[in-house]
């Protein structure tokens, strides 16, 4: 594992080098003027590669996510410095794949999406942040069914039914 300031790395279109050489390894960075870990990135041959980690000033992981030989594969959790959800992601050869979640920071629901080879499938829903239903339709066969919420929709109860 190396320090990201050392002199001799650099990244050239999504590759990262040191001292001209694709670069294997672990690569950490801390955060300025601390010995406290910002990150840390994993390469292969400079790819990015491996379980990639980052942290906010008092230490709470922030994100976790993994490579694999440059692909982004499997789960990437975020969350807020304070540790609550802010996303969660899945991939499967560096697409979206299954379910696709985003939190605001009060913890709130803003987005939950489902993927299938990188495209939208299934149930999608959006939410403003104080909870209302923004969006809600279904992706299926690549057609899109339902409350798109994109011309000022609103509930037909909400819009028909006010006392």
């Amino acid at each position: 594992m190396e320090n990201s300031n050392q002199a001799g790395f650099h990244n050239v279109n999504g590759l990262m080098y040191k001292n001209q050489k694709p670069y294997s390894g672990y690569i950490f960075s801390f955060f300025p003027q601390t010995t406290d870990t910002m990150e840390v990135s994993g390469y292969y041959l400079g790819k990015e590669h491996g379980n990639w980690r980052k942290y906010s000033i008092n230490k709470t992981k922030t994100e976790s996510r993994l490579f694999v030989n440059g692909s982004k594969e499997g789960e990437l959790k975020a969350c807020w410095p304070d540790g609550r959800k802010k996303l969660n992601y899945h991939f499967f050869n560096n697409e979206y794949e299954g379910n696709y979640k985003e939190w605001n920071y009060q913890g709130q629901l803003t987005l939950n999406l489902n993927y299938h080879k990188g495209y939208e499938e299934g149930v999608e829903q959006m939410f403003y942040d104080d909870g209302k239903v923004r969006a809600n339709y279904i992706i299926k066969n690549g057609r899109r069914f339902g409350l798109l919420g994109t011309k000022n929709c609103t509930n037909v109860s909400d819009s028909i039914f006010k006392n």
